[in-house]
């Protein structure tokens, strides 16, 4: 959320542009992007509040209303394209306007999206466009914004991936608990899990089952043999998020071997992945 009694300054942002004029490489970009899209920007604007305009208060600030109109204001470039504006402090903004009385909005990325959807005629929207002048134009930003909606996803079903493997634990006592091998193994769940799996030292094995509690709560649980780590098991709730979410599967529960419940899943089955290994499929065999 944007806090409204904050001033404006984006030093990490600033910094991170100078770098990138100085050095620019994917890695000095990614720093720049990731630093603009959690920015707070100043974006020039009109706003008419109607009849009964409010007062500003100690700082100049106005509450804007519901049925307020805003026209924001966009730059025009020699070549006769448009551009929204996003300033990372007054200073900057003071560069295209020295008008104290200047009218701003507090925007964010999403923002600035969410304008270039609807006005199509803007070629984007530009961050100081009188010093660093960097542009993003429509096709980057809808981009970005696809790709923040899908860390996003991960970042949620990592968190109920974690949600249930703590649940896992608290199966209530005398629930009926049914371990069940998968009738086909979910590859294209498990082959991402078994690469994150490669980098983690400290997971001897991994283990796959279908638990079914009280004949009607089924999910897969998986048992990883290494101390317990939420870290981890988000980790690998993210690496299975693709497969989950485009087949609509069933949630999954997450253990470890030396839990009741892992040694429980452990008897009679064979793991998929083992450190010495890797991935063990059943033509190994």
């Amino acid at each position: 959320m944007i806090d409204p009694n904050q001033p404006v300054k984006n030093p990490a942002l600033k910094n991170a542009m100078a770098d990138m004029r100085k050095n620019n490489t994917p890695e000095t970009r990614n720093i720049v992007i990731n630093q603009m899209m959690n920015a707070v920007f100043l974006a020039p604007a009109i706003v008419d509040f109607g009849k009964n305009a409010p007062k500003p208060d100690a700082q100049g600030k106005v509450k804007i209303e519901p049925n307020s109109k805003i026209s924001f204001t966009l730059i025009n470039t020699q070549d006769g394209k448009k551009f929204f504006m996003a300033f990372t402090d007054w200073e900057e903004l003071r560069k295209w306007n020295k008008n104290p009385g200047q009218q701003t909005l507090m925007l964010r990325f999403d923002d600035y999206a969410a304008l270039l959807e609807k006005n199509t005629n803007a070629a984007g929207f530009v961050i100081n466009p009188y010093t660093e002048n960097l542009r993003f134009d429509p096709a980057t930003v809808a981009s970005l914004k696809n790709q923040k909606a899908d860390f996003i996803k991960a970042k949620m079903a990592a968190a109920r991936a974690q949600a249930h493997a703590k649940a896992a634990h608290k199966i209530d006592p005398g629930s009926k608990v049914v371990l069940v091998e998968p009738t086909v193994y979910p590859d294209g769940m498990l082959d991402p899990i078994c690469e994150y799996l490669q980098t983690r030292p400290d997971v001897q094995a991994a283990y796959i089952q279908v638990m079914i509690v009280n004949d009607t709560d089924k999910s897969y649980l998986m048992v990883l043999d290494c101390p317990q780590d939420d870290a981890l098991f988000a980790a690998v709730a993210k690496a299975a998020h693709p497969y989950m979410a485009a087949n609509k599967t069933m949630n999954m529960d997450i253990t470890i071997a030396a839990s009741p419940l892992g040694q429980q899943a452990l008897k009679g089955t064979d793991p998929f992945y083992t450190k010495a290994l890797g991935r063990i499929r059943d033509e190994d065999e």
